[in-house]
């Protein structure tokens, strides 16, 4: 079937990328490191306040399903949806928004995202054809510049698949044959994740773990009878953080899981 004109094409051919450095994702400075910068990241309110008293949840949910489309289709890093969708939810829980200007303002934020965590940035215009022309590009460069003064220029933040390779480095039960498997699974997960608003509420490093622990589950790396505990407690160790926090992260995942993808607990190892 011929492409019609105006219709979606395919983003990009090939983008050359780096590899992973053992030397850097092995050292242990860099956990301490993003656990110091995650602390300081715009914090996003993990329910609808005041602020967002326009914004009903299943709104938010349907917009950032559509971030997550965009993103995909158009072949994005994994890290640029989470990324987006912190910069939505910084604004949300500061800024009152109207519903007229949600997508506006998503489409904002992934091409920030992109800009941040992409080698090939999307593009203004494309983002104004994806929104079926309904938001104008004008509009989309006038806010770009609106958010990114209401945020004081603070782009630069964790996210949780900042997390994964130095903490997969960090498990000794993982192996390299393994890291392609772990990395799908919690790349997936991460996504899912940030589609509900009750997320925002963990750590990046948090959700991390809680990602990694159930992919560990799913991917039978070690005893199912001893997660997450076990998992839990190591991840916690190496991260020197609360395994309480983490293990909660972790039984939300399972319901949302269990929610929206009810086959994939019962399946096999495959997403």
């Amino acid at each position: 079937m011929e492409l019609q004109e105006g219709e979606r094409e395919p983003r990009r051919e090939v983008v050359h990328r780096a590899v992973s450095d053992r030397s850097v994702t092995g050292d242990a400075r860099v956990l301490q490191r993003l656990a110091a910068v995650e602390e300081s990241c715009c914090p996003a309110s993990p329910s609808l306040d005041p602020v967002r008293r326009d914004i009903q949840p299943y709104m938010r949910r349907i917009l950032v399903e559509w971030m997550f489309q965009v993103c995909e289709e158009q072949q994005c890093e994994e890290e640029v949806f989470p990324q987006a969708v912190l910069y939505l939810d910084c604004y949300l829980s500061r800024f009152a928004t109207g519903r007229s200007d949600l997508q506006l303002l998503g489409a904002v934020c992934m091409l920030l995202a992109s800009k941040m965590r992409d080698s090939v940035h999307l593009t203004a215009a494309k983002l104004s054809i994806y929104t079926d022309n309904s938001v104008p590009l004008s509009a989309i460069l006038q806010w770009e510049l609106w958010v990114v003064s209401r945020l004081d220029w603070c782009l630069p933040s964790v996210v949780p698949s900042d997390f994964l390779e130095p903490i997969l480095h960090g498990l000794p039960f993982v192996q390299p044959q393994h890291l392609l498997d772990m990395c799908r699974h919690v790349h997936a997960y991460v996504a899912l994740a940030a589609t509900d608003c009750m997320f925002p509420a963990f750590l990046p490093s948090t959700l991390a773990c809680a990602c990694v622990s159930m992919a560990s589950w799913r991917l039978k790396l070690v005893d199912r009878g001893g997660v997450p505990q076990s998992v839990v407690l190591v991840l916690a160790q190496l991260l020197s953080t609360d395994a309480s926090s983490i293990l909660l992260c972790y039984h939300h995942l399972g319901s949302l899981l269990e929610e929206k993808m009810p086959s994939l607990l019962h399946q096999g190892p495959g997403l």
